[in-house]
């Protein structure tokens, strides 16, 4: 095909089209053609492609036109792809994501990063298959603990969440885990549960740092 005829081409192909000829293309010719899609085309493949190839896909985007669409992508694919990207990347991708959006991107990412915290805390994590979405099981002293990570959130949503697992999973205490320091009133309500006999607290993390005082909020609970 003549090069000027390219874009033309191009321009003209579906989204069902771009499903089925962009997986069986070669890589440098697939990239040119990625690169002459519009906007309207990228996103309507990203809803038809499984969902590793749409994150292949979107991934050869520069970085303004990736910012230039994320929000109007299908949220499984905006998730998939915030957390392939290169970590000075992310930030502007999730700006211009809508904040429910953003939030489900970036959950599955933290909820992981807590879940690896509490490995090298020694404590075994499980994932369970039922009750609320988004919550870990610690064994720990012969009890359980209902674990609520959140990212984004001061306590408020995470608190419900862990108490309502511990419920729904028959654990003997609960813990909300934010990545911003817990509502006054959150701790609040904490503390008076405690008063009450019920073990629930919130701990901070954000990062490595605080993996001593994930640890220490765990062991607190059964105090």
């Amino acid at each position: 095909m003549p090069p000027d005829r390219l874009p033309v081409v191009v321009a003209e192909l579906t989204p069902a089209d771009l499903a089925r000829l962009l997986p069986a293309m070669s890589g440098d010719y697939r990239d040119r053609v990625i690169g002459m899609l519009s906007d309207a085309q990228l996103i309507g493949v990203a809803g038809k492609l499984p969902q590793e190839v749409a994150v292949g896909v979107l991934r050869v985007l520069p970085e303004e036109k990736l910012v230039a669409i994320v929000d109007r992508l299908p949220g499984p694919v905006s998730s998939a792809l915030y957390g392939s990207l290169p970590t000075e990347v992310q930030p502007d991708v999730l700006s211009k994501m809508d904040p429910r959006q953003a939030q489900a991107a970036v959950a599955p990412h933290y909820e992981r990063a807590v879940a690896d915290a509490l490995a090298r805390a020694n404590t075994e994590v499980l994932i369970p298959h039922s009750g609320p979405a988004g919550v870990l099981l610690v064994p720990l002293f012969g009890r359980r603990v209902a674990i609520a990570p959140r990212h984004g959130d001061d306590g408020r949503v995470a608190v419900r969440d862990a108490e309502e697992a511990a419920y729904h999973h028959r654990a003997h205490a609960a813990l909300a885990i934010t990545d911003v320091p817990a509502a006054d009133d959150v701790r609040a309500y904490c503390a008076q549960a405690r008063r009450e006999g019920r073990s629930l607290d919130t701990a901070l993390w954000a990062g490595d740092r605080h993996d001593g005082t994930l640890k220490k909020a765990l062991v607190g609970l059964f105090r």
